[in-house]
């Protein structure tokens, strides 16, 4: 079998607990208020933000002051609120002028809040800033803002160096290294977009890539800087106000890191190549790249479009009635796929240097 290429259902399965239906059960907002009063002495109105797999609020005091309250699912193991927690508290230590949020411990000194739901469940949650702005997608794009995001999600990935935690190493279906697992989910999606593209780039990935896999550099990463992580000023959208969201963050190839930064640069057909030429060039002169992670990072960006569409098909139909992914329809992928395709014909080209 080559490198990287787990074709076996049983190495599917242990990834599948991340790809069910987000918890049925939605802790209520008045439980919520109350757990907020009590543990940290704060209150104020509420509104909900976009989660794949957790409850998340946003509680602004009458002073101004704003805070995100995490609830992770019942399902979810302690791990991922212990590994978030060490990832904040470790960038607030290593790297307290980046833009990340930062942990708000309650009223006993603890950064996670364990409490029981109305099903008598007991649920873990954590409370951390809200960085002001707006997302990145929702704002004008512009090679000055791709600059800026590929220079600090280098400066990000130097400050995750050093970081440890037994949990970083969990299986994450979005793992990059996990993307050839996924032709054993593709058959149970009934409406996959451009499914004759998706199987020859897999094939083709399988044959070119895996076995080049085991030469690149693997790194603790944030694994999501998508366009909706990427917090801008809506005044001046090339200031980066914030990167959110370390809930995909793994140890993993540190150029996947990148490529999945590529695209969430990509707003428009016509823009995408200089969105990742100016994203990669800034990213690698503040965080330089080996020439294994040069050559299949072309790959590695179509393989994450490949790994989005998969993904967000089977999810959709998981929970057709769910907001997190209703965006991620066939003309969403229709361009990105064409350029996915180009970069496939690229690939051991020098185009990006």
């Amino acid at each position: 079998m080559s490198t990287g290429a787990l074709q076996t259902s049983s190495s599917l399965e242990a990834l599948l607990p991340a790809l069910g239906k987000a918890d049925s059960h939605i802790v209520g907002e008045d439980l919520v208020r109350d757990v907020l009063r009590s543990r940290f002495g704060f209150g104020g109105a509420f509104s909900a933000l976009s989660a794949e797999r957790d409850q998340n609020y946003r509680v602004s005091d009458t002073a101004g002051k704003s805070l995100v309250f995490k609830i992770f699912g019942a399902a979810q193991p302690p791990q991922e609120a212990e590994l978030l927690a060490a990832v904040l508290a470790y960038l607030e230590q290593r790297a307290p002028g980046l833009p990340v949020p930062r942990l708000a411990a309650n009223a006993a000194g603890q950064a996670i809040t364990h409490f029981v739901d109305e099903a008598g469940r007991e649920r873990a949650a954590i409370a951390y800033s809200f960085l002001d702005g707006v997302p990145a997608f929702s704002a004008e794009r512009s090679p000055r803002q791709h600059r800026h995001c590929g220079t600090l999600l280098g400066e990000l990935a130097i400050a995750l160096e050093g970081f440890s935690h037994p949990y970083m190493h969990r299986p994450l279906i979005w793992d990059l290294r996990h993307l050839l697992e996924l032709r054993l989910l593709m058959p149970q999606i009934q409406t996959l977009h451009f499914a004759d593209f998706v199987e020859s780039f897999l094939e083709r990935y399988s044959r070119s890539v895996s076995p080049r896999l085991a030469q690149l550099p693997r790194r603790f990463v944030h694994n999501d800087m998508n366009g909706g992580n990427i917090i801008v000023d809506p005044d001046d959208p090339a200031r980066i106000t914030g990167i959110i969201d370390f809930g995909d963050a793994i140890h993993t190839y540190r150029i996947a890191d990148v490529a999945v930064g590529v695209v969430g640069q990509l707003s428009t057909a016509e823009s995408a190549p200089d969105a990742m030429h100016e994203f990669v060039t800034a990213y690698r002169k503040k965080n330089p790249l080996d020439e294994h992670e040069v050559a299949l990072l072309p790959w590695l960006v179509a393989g994450r479009i490949v790994q989005n569409l998969i993904l967000t098909s089977w999810y959709r139909q998981q929970n057709p009635d769910g907001a997190h992914f209703a965006a991620f329809g066939r003309e969403f992928f229709e361009w990105r796929i064409v350029f996915a395709q180009g970069l496939a014909l690229q690939a051991d080209g020098d185009f990006l240097i």
